[in-house]
């Protein structure tokens, strides 16, 4: 019987046969399998290259899954089955390596230290384990975990920049935008102002007497408080509140409107109560045809 070593080492000296890392190329080249896994509750998709022996494993993602998206985990090499340090003298890592026939349809894939639980491949790979090895791995895909729900938008407290708008806009843009005004409300009551007198509802001595002038601006709801002159009052005339829109605290904090302010009524505006005593005359007619 011939010298197996010797019969290959004449063939190569006459020009003939073929090196095993190169036939196993040649005929296995753009021969993948592809094994479906999960570790640690995240999918991933380990692929074996027949033509090398080498395996990389893919992380498996979908649009917003709230993760980086690597789409590498483990990039191609050849996968040793021990990762431990030996002393000089033992072996070392890299001794052994992992080849498609140690896969089974009950085993799985460790990757320095990591488990990989294969639910699947694809037709490829079934057909290949049934061919060679008669193994029956079943038919999978890259199974997602259904996206967690929605949390709901808690609109942020007013922090005192601008109008309550302006802190909405903060939800929906990195960039806040400029809020966007009602054109054809501004245009349509542009200079059309509902004027109230009004005082506080209040039993301090210092504040009975103080009254002031409401200002409603139909074109943007906004409303403004001026202080009058009351002389021997001991207070200085001037703007009581900012023109801005405020919010009803008695109406689910919704902006108030007209409606919010009938005569001889009372409303609240920045956490102070005021008793509406009159108005002039055509707030009086806007009112009665607002009530109609």
């Amino acid at each position: 019987m011939r010298d197996p070593d010797m019969l290959n080492f004449m063939e190569k000296s006459l020009g003939g046969g073929k090196v095993m890392s190169q036939k196993q190329f040649l005929d296995n080249d753009r021969r993948v399998l592809r094994f479906f896994t999960r570790s640690d509750g995240k999918p991933y998709t380990v692929h074996y290259y027949l033509a090398d022996d080498t395996l990389e494993i893919r992380e498996c993602h979908y649009p917003n899954d709230g993760t980086d998206s690597f789409s590498v985990c483990l990039r191609r090499q050849k996968l040793p089955d021990r990762i431990d340090v030996n002393q000089p003298g033992q072996n070392f890592i890299g001794d052994n390596y992992l080849t498609c026939d140690e896969i089974t349809p009950d085993s799985d894939i460790n990757a320095y230290g990591r488990i990989y639980e294969i639910t699947g491949v694809d037709q490829f790979t079934q057909g290949f384990y049934a061919q060679n090895y008669g193994y029956n791995f079943p038919l999978g895909s890259v199974k997602h975990d259904a996206p967690a729900d929605p949390a709901p938008r808690v609109p942020p407290p007013y922090n005192g920049f601008g109008d309550e708008q302006d802190t909405l806009g903060q939800m929906y843009r990195l960039v806040p935008q400029k809020p966007k005004k009602d054109f054809f409300k501004a245009m349509d009551n542009s200079a059309k102002i509902l004027r109230f007198t009004a005082k506080f509802n209040t039993r301090v001595p210092e504040d009975v007497d103080r009254r002031f002038i409401i200002s409603f601006y139909l074109a943007d709801d906004t409303i403004s408080v001026y202080e009058p002159a009351q002389k021997n009052s001991g207070i200085i005339e001037g703007k009581f509140l900012h023109r801005k829109p405020y919010c009803n605290v008695d109406n689910n904090n919704q902006v108030i409107t007209p409606a919010d302010m009938p005569i001889g009524g009372n409303v609240k505006i920045n956490g102070h109560s005021f008793h509406l005593l009159s108005a002039d005359e055509y707030t009086t007619n806007y009112l009665t045809q607002f009530q109609d």
